[in-house]
């Protein structure tokens, strides 16, 4: 009786999973309907729940709404309508979005909220000479908006002159307008409509997000505070992003132009190294252990670009020259792994890469910085300042690794050199990185000043602070000058700069640059307007060079987040004594 009753159950459990096995492919097709109505239902609540907008939205006396799609692959296809009613407008652009078939991963709603007329003559004098991607209002070529454009998808296609004439790409306009089911244009407009939008964002069926309605600094990006959360949440995206674009052999896909997805050519060791410290970093801020294959093959690429001249002497090997910077960013790397996997694999080379370093130090204390690959003759006795900083940096962490006072003493060699020869007036971000490892170890008063200089002096501070330029190493800038300002004060060391300085400043920039960095990361309600948005989601964007996406445009922005993810509580103490 029991194996009849057990023979029974097995042929029904068959049956139901025939019967599903089949209905499958009814139910995918739902799939994506299902997709389409949730994500309608949440971005359209948000937008009903906001007074605010619904406030505008009357003051306009009717509704224009855009609904975006993208299904993370190809750039967003976008679907507008007009009404006087608000549940019409927004029901007709949906229903054109889904007729769409696209899988909407990524969904957006945008209303607009105020308009300004403008004469297309006012239009080129306003946005020529200016930063690209500066124009952060959408543009109407009709009061009807049966041929309108969003804000993204002008700046994404690259629509605007910004550098030299203001003027418009009519052809570029007419291609997304056509994408769009619009009306092409057949003249250009003397005069036409900017809008501004509030928009709503659903990556997933869970919850939706209201969007900065804000200055240039903010616009079109999710709303999230300048704290330690975000720091990690953009250390596991990014870290995520950089991991997508290495290679098997441990080689990063150097970057993109992402407006129209042109794969940037060639690659930069130095950067390789400094992307490989950043990943390192991100590790320790996320503990994602899927980061840990790809930093190892990475670092082992690395390794494979170092030429000895000796068993005792090392440097990076660009694939041009031998060059110091580069074997500061390496010591950097291995410095920082044996930090945070405690290890001491590494401990002979990053020896053998600072002893280069020192080989290449000059007596007054500067560096020459490039030699020739086969010769190890002086190739380029000078380059660039940031090659300066990045090898001192690299002396004063081998130091703190190794311990061999050699490296102490040359890194102190070259510091004096850098205060002699006032390297302050650069404000390099190496600087600041080298004096503020630099009085780790040699807690000295000039050393102290000259840290303190690098970032008070010709209003540095101040500039980073109020600047809408991205700046993408201004935050490790002000970020390492701040971590050793606080070593100053919390070690009562001596300092008669401190008289002159203004920390207050100094907080103020390191508080700002990490609200602003948030404008240069591409959450998926920007970068799904991009031609690939696979090829650039989660990575920092250069917002005024055609929003480049490189590996060490990630790397800089994230190392200021590094630090001020580390310091955070330090941060949040200073702002109750000194704003």
């Amino acid at each position: 009786m029991k194996m009849i009753r057990r023979i029974t159950a097995a042929a029904i459990v068959m049956f139901i999973t025939v019967q599903c096995v089949f209905a499958l492919p009814a139910e995918a097709i739902n799939v994506t309907d299902y997709m389409y109505n949730r994500k309608y239902t949440l971005v359209t609540n948000l937008l009903r729940d906001d007074s605010e907008t619904l406030a505008a939205i009357k003051e306009l006396g009717r509704t224009v709404a855009f609904m975006s799609v993208s299904d993370g692959k190809c750039r967003a296809k976008v679907f507008a309508a007009q009404s006087e009613t608000l549940s019409t407008a927004l029901y007709s652009a949906f229903t054109r979005a889904k007729a769409s078939g696209i899988t909407p991963k990524w969904f957006k709603l945008d209303v607009v909220v105020s308009e300004e007329d403008v004469t297309y003559t006012k239009f080129r004098a306003d946005n020529s000479g200016k930063y690209i991607g500066s124009m952060r209002s959408g543009i109407a070529f009709d009061k009807k908006y049966s041929a309108a454009l969003l804000e993204a998808q002008i700046n994404s296609a690259g629509m605007i002159d910004y550098e030299k004439t203001g003027k418009i790409d009519f052809t570029k306009v007419n291609e997304a307008l056509k994408e769009s089911g619009m009306t092409a244009l057949k003249t250009v407009p003397a005069k036409f409509t900017l809008f501004r939008t509030q928009g709503y964002f659903a990556e997933n069926t869970a919850y939706a997000m209201k969007l900065e309605n804000g200055t240039f600094a903010t616009t079109g990006r999710r709303i999230l505070p300048a704290d330690r959360s975000t720091a990690e949440l953009l250390a596991q995206k990014s870290s995520g992003y950089l991991s997508s674009v290495c290679g098997d052999d441990g080689k990063f896909v150097y970057g993109y132009y992402p407006i129209d997805n042109e794969v940037i050519a060639g690659y930069n060791m130095l950067r390789h190294a400094g992307t490989v410290w950043n990943l390192i970093m991100q590790y320790e801020m996320c503990g994602d252990e899927s980061l840990v294959p790809v930093i190892e093959r990475s670092l082992d690429f690395l390794g494979k670009h170092i030429s000895y001249k000796d068993n005792k002497t090392a440097f990076l090997d660009d694939g041009t020259a031998l060059n110091i910077g580069g074997n500061g960013l390496a010591i950097l790397a291995y410095t920082t792994y044996s930090e945070v996997f405690c290890t001491n694999k590494y401990n002979a080379l990053i020896r053998a890469l600072a002893c280069g370093i020192v080989y290449m130090q000059k007596s007054d204390g500067s560096f020459i910085h490039t030699l020739n690959r086969s010769t190890f003759g002086i190739a380029e006795d000078y380059v660039i300042i940031y090659y300066d900083g990045e090898a001192a940096y690299g002396l004063a962490k081998a130091y703190g690794v190794l311990g061999d006072a050699r490296f102490l003493k040359s890194a102190k060699k070259a510091a004096d050199y850098f205060i002699k020869n006032h390297y302050e007036a650069e404000h390099s971000h190496w600087i600041s990185y080298t004096f503020n490892e630099l009085t780790k170890y040699a807690p000295e008063e000039k050393y102290f000043e000259f840290g303190l200089r690098n970032v008070n002096e010709d209003d540095f501070s101040s500039t980073v602070h109020n600047t809408r330029a991205g700046i993408n190493s201004a935050s490790e800038t002000v970020n390492a000058a701040f971590e050793m300002y606080d070593r100053l004060i919390s070690g009562r060391k001596k300092c008669a700069y401190l008289d002159e300085f203004n920390a207050k400043q100094l907080l103020r920039a390191v508080i700002r640059r990490a609200e602003y960095g948030l404008n240069y990361f591409m959450f998926p309600e920007y970068a799904m307007y991009m031609k690939a948005p696979e090829t650039v989601v989660y990575g920092f964007a250069v917002r005024e060079d055609d929003f480049r996406t490189r590996i060490d445009d990630t790397q800089h922005f994230m190392d200021g987040y590094y630090m001020f993810w580390k310091n955070y509580d330090i941060i949040e103490q200073y702002k109750e004594i000194l704003l």
